[in-house]
């Protein structure tokens, strides 16, 4: 296929938020040394464009204008010097963590722990547009039968879970604790943990969640499910289950009142994981609760190849369910982004850049 000179893109103008995305034209990037240049299929609207969106953090890689879009899903159009795999014509979804390969963690199979890790959309542009260049070790083969906007529906969700749960040790017969299991993080954490063997509690903030998870296959289905929005003191509810408490706490949102009440009914020694902060991103601990309980608290972002490899092969074999809220064109980029913004989805919310999962 010929590759043309310009695409259409969503282009962020300027930074101090969202209103400064306009739909329209650049280049084509031609794919350096290492890298290939994917025709976009899928990519989603993700927290993470927001904050990018609104400047608040340094970055000083961003080049206005700027293309969104962490974890975009497509069809390898060319590759760069180099580079024998994957080969054009292989259908692949992004890593979003641009690991460096060569530092200690990386080095220990932590790479998502890089300290000089970029990230696709953030630090480098991303793939709201028709085409995107990425190195070629983080554009991963698709198995057979996983749709794009499935594996960009898992890429920022199932491999994190799979990374945390890891990271803290989780091991089969532990009671878990899952706070936004309704969401796209929280529900690819509770099938994660069962995967892992863990009874799992999900915890979610509206019925929509239950519902969803009460459909989710037996084997990966919770073990109990609460909504925190109708009964917000549910800690005796998590104790029915775990009368000593959890072993393991899952935070994905970060609201300070779910918090306060998921943290106390972990159990002495037990372990949290913390993996977003959107819904409120200040939050109280007891330290002498802390302390005498011996808790460990720790944070986890994005996740280790190992751990992408491992979540399509589940998606691929049909062990886990990636959860889509919708699936919008590109060009209603800024009606995703509302929806994030007014917590209205249960799920992750996909963009539609061209059908190339259809027959041409």
């Amino acid at each position: 296929m010929t590759v043309p000179v310009t695409m259409p893109a969503l282009l962020l103008e300027a930074l101090g938020g969202l209103d400064h995305l306009v739909l329209g034209e650049l280049p084509v990037p031609a794919p350096a040394e290492g890298e290939v240049l994917i025709r976009v299929a899928t990519v989603g609207a993700n927290r993470q464009d927001v904050v990018t969106a609104s400047g608040r953090f340094p970055n000083p890689d961003l080049v206005l204008p700027h293309v969104l879009g962490m974890d975009p899903a497509g069809v390898v159009l060319a590759v760069g010097a180099g580079v024998t795999e994957p080969a054009p014509g292989t259908r692949v979804v992004v890593k979003p963590g641009i690991a460096c390969g060569a530092c200690a963690r990386c080095q220990a199979g932590e790479d998502d722990g890089c300290d000089r890790q970029k990230q696709v959309g953030v630090q480098r542009r991303g793939g709201m547009a028709a085409y995107v260049a990425v190195p070629a070790r983080n554009a991963l083969p698709l198995p057979a039968g996983l749709s794009f906007a499935d594996a960009t529906a898992l890429a920022h969700s199932l491999p994190v879970a799979l990374t945390a749960l890891r990271r803290v040790g989780l091991r089969a017969g532990e009671r878990v604790f899952i706070t936004g299991a309704g969401g796209a993080l929280g529900g690819a954490a509770v099938q994660a943990a069962a995967l892992l063997g863990a009874q799992v509690i999900a915890g979610v903030g509206g019925r929509a969640g239950v519902d969803w998870l009460e459909g989710l296959p037996t084997q990966l289905r919770p073990a109990a499910i609460l909504d925190y929005s109708a009964e917000p003191s549910f800690g005796p509810r998590i104790r029915a289950v775990a009368p000593a408490g959890v072993d393991v706490l899952v935070e994905t949102a970060g609201a300070p009142a779910v918090w306060s009440e998921a943290l106390h009914q972990v159990a002495r020694h037990g372990r949290v994981v913390v993996l977003g902060a959107h819904a409120g991103p200040v939050a109280e601990v007891n330290l002498n609760w802390l302390f005498r309980q011996r808790v460990s608290i720790v944070g986890c972002s994005g996740s280790s190849a190992a751990a992408f490899r491992e979540a399509l092969e589940l998606a691929g074999a049909g062990s886990a369910v990636p959860r889509i809220d919708s699936i919008l064109p590109l060009e209603d980029a800024r009606a995703a982004f509302h929806r994030l913004a007014g917590r209205q989805n249960g799920g992750k919310v996909v963009l539609r850049v061209a059908d190339l999962d259809l027959p041409a």
